[in-house]
């Protein structure tokens, strides 16, 4: 896999800097175009950054479950549906932050869009810590050879948890990890 082979300032450099150089690149250049934007593309420039960090810990965190022995009986199913709901979330919140702005802008606020934003941020800030539970859980497990127990996984977590500061110890993990598979 490609994004396994990088080493972690390139890492850094393809899933931080860079998603982030194109989104305000692309917002300036579209604010400097004498075409109008639409909401749904700026939606989807805002929502570029967050999309690119979740597909890169799903595709991280099902590397790594291929990686675990078979004595090791897991499911990834709630690890998938909430990198989904994960990406599902990032577009609605930004759209629902450009809905905000536009209704404050217009002296009202639509509380009750306010109102279910809320629980659903709440699941989506559960699935996020299930994700990183996994891909923590799935990388010292699969370096290991065996199940990791809680204080064994924990740096892994807070590693995953804290990005873009956790790639640079991540990576070179990851890339070991890769290059004695291959």
């Amino acid at each position: 896999m490609f994004l396994l082979r990088l080493r972690h300032w390139q890492a850094f450099l393809l899933l931080f800097v860079l998603p982030f150089l194109l989104q305000h690149g692309l917002l300036w250049l579209l604010d400097a175009l004498p075409v109008r934007t639409g909401r749904v593309s700026a939606m989807l420039l805002d929502a570029f950054p967050a999309t690119v960090y979740v597909l890169w810990l799903w595709k991280i965190g099902s590397w790594l479950y291929g990686r675990l022995p078979q004595s090791i009986k897991i499911t990834p199913l709630y690890f998938h549906l909430g990198n989904l709901y994960l990406i599902l979330y990032a577009l609605l919140f930004v759209y629902t932050l450009a809905v905000l702005r536009d209704s404050m802008a217009m002296g009202s606020v639509p509380f009750g869009m306010l109102a279910l934003l809320v629980p659903l941020h709440l699941l989506a800030t559960c699935c996020y810590l299930y994700a990183v539970y996994f891909a923590g859980r799935s990388l010292v497990s699969a370096e290991r050879q065996r199940v990791a127990g809680g204080a064994e996984y924990l740096g892994a977590f807070f590693l995953f948890l804290l990005l873009p500061l956790g790639i640079w110890f991540l990576q070179p993990r990851l890339r070991r990890l890769y290059l004695a598979d291959s």
